[in-house]
This record gives C-alpha cells, sequence and structure tokens, in this order.
C-alpha cells in the first residue's frame, strides 16, 4: 500500500514550510519600521500588539476546538492564510492609528490558528518518516532568504514591498495545501477509535493544565521568557536603525539566525534521538540568556549581529523541542487545543502585557534596557524549567 509520506509528499510539505514562515521574513523584521515611519510612538506599538492579542486571546479558544473536531484542517489554513494576506496588504495603505489597530485585530481573529495547526498537520504527516526539524529547518531557510530579500526590495521599491512579499507567500502556501497529502483526519492524536471529536471543554482543559505540575510550569517558564524577550525582538530593529545599520542590514540579521537554524534543526533531531524534548527546551532557555546578555554587554551592530548566532541555535532547539514537547503531554484527542494555548493564548496574554510594557520601556530608557530584561527573564524562566518541567518518563 502506497504511503501518504511519500518523498513527494514530503517536499511538499517542506515547501509549504519554506512559503509560510519566509512570508514573515519579509514582513516581520520591518514591521515597527513601517508604524514608526507613519509616526507611531514606542506606547502607540505596544498598544497594537495589546489589541492583536486580545484578539487572539479570545478567538484561539474556538479555533483549538474547531481544529480538533475538524474533518478538513486544510480548509482552516488555506482561510487562515487568505485573511492574513489580504489583512496586511490593507494595513499597508493605513496611516491612522485606530485604522491600523482595527485591521491587526481582525489578522489576529481570522488567522492565529494558522501557524499551530500547520504544526499539527506536519507531525500528522511525517509521523514515523521523518523528524520534524528535517520540515521545520525549511520555514527557517525562507526566512533567510525572504529577510535578506525583503531588506533589498524596501530600500530599492519602499516599504510596501514587504507587504507584497508577505501577501504573495501566503497565496502560494494556499496552493501547496491544495495538493499536500493529508492522512486520515482524527487518527493523528490517538490510536483509539473516533469516538468524538468531542474533546474537554476549553475550561476543563485548562484546568487539567493548572493541576498538572509540568503543564503548569511550562507554561509559567515560557510565560516569563516571552514576556523579557517580546520587549527586545520588537524594538531590535528600531535600535538598529538607531545605531546606523541600513535597511539591508536589519534584513541581514533575521537572515544570520535564521541560517543557522538550517544545520542547527538538523542537529537537534539527531539529538532528539538520544534526550528528552524537555531537556532539549530547558536548553534553548540558557540559549536565549546569552543571546540577551551579549549585546548587554556590548551594545553594537556586530555584535548584534553576532546575538543572531546565538538565537538562531537557541530558536532552533526551541521550536523542535516545544512542539514535541508539547504533543508528548497533552491530553488524548487535544494536541491541537494544547498547541494554541501555549503558541497562541499564552503568548498572546503576555504580549498584552508586554506590548505596552516595553514600548513604555523603550519611550523612557531605551532599547538597551530591553536587553538586560532579557537576560534576567530568560534566566528565571530556566530555573523554573529546570524545578518544576519534567519529562513523563521521568515522573
Amino acid at each position: 500500500m502506497p504511503s501518504l509520506t511519500s518523498q513527494r509528499n514530503l517536499w511538499t510539505l517542506r515547501l509549504y514550510y519554506f512559503m509560510l514562515i519566509g512570508g514573515g521574513g519579509f514582513l516581520f523584521p520591518f514591521i515597527n519600521l513601517f508604524y514608526t515611519q507613519r509616526g507611531l510612538s514606542g506606547t502607540e506599538i505596544g498598544l497594537l500588539s495589546t489589541v492583536a492579542s486580545l484578539a487572539a486571546l479570545i478567538a484561539a479558544p474556538w479555533w483549538g476546538r474547531r481544529s480538533d473536531a475538524t474533518a478538513h484542517p486544510r480548509r482552516l489554513l488555506q482561510f487562515g492564510l487568505f485573511a492574513t494576506s489580504l489583512c496586511m496588504l490593507a494595513l499597508s495603505q493605513q496611516t491612522i492609528f485606530a485604522w491600523m489597530a482595527l485591521i491587526v485585530t481582525l489578522d489576529a481573529t481570522l488567522s492565529i490558528n494558522v501557524a499551530p495547526l500547520s504544526d499539527v498537520v506536519a507531525l500528522a504527516v511525517i509521523k514515523g518518516r521523518a523528524g520534524f526539524g528535517s520540515v521545520r529547518l525549511w520555514g527557517s531557510l525562507g526566512w533567510a532568504v525572504t529577510a535578506l530579500l525583503g531588506g533589498w526590495l524596501i530600500e530599492q521599491t519602499g516599504l510596501f514591498a514587504m507587504f507584497a512579499g508577505y501577501a504573495i507567500s501566503g497565496f502560494v502556501s494556499i496552493m501547496l495545501l491544495a495538493i499536500l497529502k493529508l492522512p486520515r483526519w482524527g487518527h493523528h492524536q490517538s490510536d483509539r477509535t473516533e469516538a468524538a471529536p468531542a474533546a474537554q471543554s476549553w475550561r476543563a482543559t485548562f484546568a487539567a493544565l493548572f493541576r498538572d505540575r509540568t503543564l503548569f510550569g511550562l507554561a509559567l517558564a515560557l510565560s516569563i521568557l516571552w514576556f523579557s524577550l517580546n520587549g527586545l525582538r520588537q524594538f531590535e530593529p528600531v535600535y538598529l536603525d538607531q545605531l546606523g545599520a541600513s535597511k539591508t542590514i536589519i534584513g541581514l540579521a533575521s537572515t544570520i539566525g535564521a541560517a543557522v537554524e538550517l544545520p542547527a534543526m538538523w542537529w537537534v533531531d539527531r539529538l532528539g534521538r538520544r534526550h528528552s524534548a524537555g531537556s532539549l527546551l530547558r536548553a534553548s532557555f540558557l540559549m536565549y540568556v546569552a543571546v540577551a546578555l551579549s549585546v548587554v554587554i556590548a551594545p553594537t551592530v556586530p555584535v548584534i549581529l553576532f546575538s543572531h548566532v546565538i538565537d538562531g541555535v537557541a530558536y532552533s532547539f526551541f521550536a523542535v523541542a516545544s512542539v514535541l514537547f508539547i504533543a508528548e503531554v497533552a491530553p488524548n484527542r487535544q494536541v491541537t487545543t494544547m498547541m494554541a494555548i501555549f503558541m497562541v493564548t499564552l503568548p498572546a496574554i503576555v504580549r498584552m502585557i508586554s506590548g505596552p510594557v516595553s514600548g513604555w520601556v523603550f519611550d523612557a530608557r531605551g532599547a538597551y534596557a530591553l536587553y538586560i530584561i532579557g537576560a534576567i527573564g530568560s534566566a528565571v524562566g530556566w530555573l523554573i524549567m529546570k524545578g518544576l518541567v519534567k519529562d513523563r518518563r521521568d515522573e
């Protein structure tokens, strides 16, 4: 019987990740430059993050349960990609803060499930045939290419290029999903009979999370990590601009990290055969300490570029190990829901707080202070991971 995870199907999945995450490489390294060019303050940029996070927080429960219950994950992904592409094209034409806030809110509401559902689909397609890192690294390759290309295009044609690149990547991703062969949905999360997508209620899922020491510790550690790193990630392009870096150099910063992720994710796949996902995830926290601390010690453009080398390795460990670990500890038939909690709901809650706080810190103390916060928060997160988060096989 021919396998659904044939080489052709696997390469289609890899190309999908190349375009999906590559689209972000066009947009996210430069989006705050767009906001500052439109005259927004750091506090206003933080508020945009907050309203988008609030929308994601409200929408994520419905999307998570809908994804666990659906027999057609492809359609949900295509809808989310189409919606976010149109929203970003609309955002590119705005000059008024209120309209920007409305569009980013709509974008978060309609497309927030794309990332977690893509990861769950990937795990289902490659199950037993390849490592998740061997697929996810193609997303890093896409980011590496588009971040550098995006910086050059922006310098040549203006900031609209980043929105156009993002939208084109989204439309191509939609077409790739149309030809991707998916396993029969409903059997990817459990070997039990297909009884019920009647998973537990969202409230019951949260209750189980707070009762479980490992899940609660993971939620706490990740929340602190995201809070401490969100600010420096949000304002680093502006900081580089203030230090005299060109748009191409700003794009190069993202390209360096993404390029490092290519061999690093292969390495993580190999380490995963000998070490648990939990231990690899804990290691990523220590690497994030080094990322922030290097700039605290020497806040220059070359050091920031070098910090992206460390960041590329750290993110490789985090991106692969977090998906595998969450899938490992998630309750039966709630993989997508638990992914949504950890990858959508919790980050949204954190961004609601960290967005305005980081904007205020940036306005009051500058971007350098955000790196100090990043170093301290990453270290605290590692201590919590070390003390509370255990691998299931060790419990």
